[in-house]
């Protein structure tokens, strides 16, 4: 199956348990992997028969605005449930949610999530 892939967005939200994460912005990174039959659109060469990339990061940042998730898992999972919402051709998805920037004490890169879902499950 082939692939439309987002790579490492970065977005500020306010997803979190902890207060501090849930009163100011941190920094999120989102990769997104969207498996679709993309051989009408390498034939073709029209916009309409492929998913659009940034209509992909604009619904994600958009989401990531409004999102009042506690957790990460969460924000995945509604991203998923809208990304099939609104291409018709997406047949999976694979959304990775990482923190850079988590109230952890230490020192490291991310703490993050990956979810995959397919449309029919």
């Amino acid at each position: 199956m082939d692939k439309i892939k987002l790579n490492r967005i970065e977005l500020w939200g306010s997803i979190g348990v902890m207060e501090e994460e849930k009163s100011g912005s941190q920094r999120y990174w989102i990769s997104i992997e969207i498996e679709a039959d993309l051989k009408p659109a390498g034939l073709s060469d029209q916009l309409e028969d492929t998913i659009d990339y940034s209509s992909v990061f604009d619904l994600c940042d958009s989401l990531m605005q409004v999102s009042e998730c506690d957790l990460i898992e969460s924000f995945a999972e509604e991203l998923s449930c809208r990304l099939f919402q609104r291409f018709a051709i997406a047949q999976s998805v694979t959304i990775e949610v990482l923190k850079p920037d988590a109230p952890v004490s230490g020192s490291f890169d991310s703490f993050g999530i990956e979810i995959a879902r397919t449309r029919d499950g």
